[in-house]
């Protein structure tokens, strides 16, 4: 491998896990406000970062304080360069993971079993006509033994583009007296085409326009045989 193609692919790596500790940083920093992604890119201005929450006042802060905190963290501790904070509301939480994962976390906190938190987010998310969802919980939700419970609906993918590009995920944990326990929801995109679906195009009939009707030219040679 050449050297400049090993400095490019280190460059990749280290710009992947700076990415992933910011997005950590943030989530911590927001789970209180419905943390639900984030996308961060690179202009010639400096680094945007766009941050999606369920309730944006709490990640503003009085007069834009946590913002104006957050910002220096993320230049001082994690080097991004003229890092600008932009704050955007989840059109959908019922439609986001990362926001749902978190809504059954607090619900297992909360002391609700498993089963009825399980079947009660997925029944919320197919009220707003999901394509597919599945929801796994794992620990000890139901004994000393750890174990994975699903609640599935619809159709997801596993592996390949789809899975890659058609099925956004989230993660969450709740912290409870037996242990911890990891809720990991995965959902196929509304806007998402899958590949085996096809649309068949019907042949399209061009009509036929009427005949002229005759003129009385005409009708005196149909009737003569000859035109007079």
């Amino acid at each position: 491998m050449k050297r400049s193609d090993m400095m490019k692919e280190k460059k990749f790596i280290s710009d992947n896990i700076k990415k992933l500790l910011v997005m950590e940083y943030l989530q911590a920093e927001n789970d209180s406000a419905g943390f639900g992604g984030m996308e961060m890119k690179r202009t010639p201005f400096g680094t945007n970062i766009t941050l999606f929450v369920n309730r944006p006042g709490l990640v503003i802060g009085r007069h834009g304080s946590k913002i104006k905190a957050m910002t220096s963290t993320l230049e001082t501790k994690y080097g991004l360069e003229s890092p600008q904070i932009e704050v955007k509301e989840v059109d959908n939480p019922d439609l986001n993971p990362q926001v749902i994962s978190k809504k059954i976390a607090l619900s297992l906190e909360k002391g609700w079993n498993y089963r009825k938190a399980g079947n009660t987010t997925l029944r919320r998310i197919i009220d707003q006509h999901a394509r597919g969802v599945l929801i796994r919980i794992g620990g000890k939700i139901s004994g000393e033994r750890a174990r994975t419970q699903k609640f599935m609906f619809g159709e997801i993918k596993y592996s390949g583009e789809p899975a890659r590009a058609g099925v956004i995920t989230g993660y969450s944990v709740a912290m409870l007296k037996t242990g911890a326990i990891g809720i990991y929801v995965r959902l196929l995109r509304q806007d998402y085409r899958l590949p085996d679906e096809i649309s068949i195009k019907t042949e399209v009939k061009i009509p036929v326009p009427d005949k002229k009707p005759a003129t009385e030219e005409s009708k005196e040679v149909e009737e003569n045989g000859t035109k007079s």
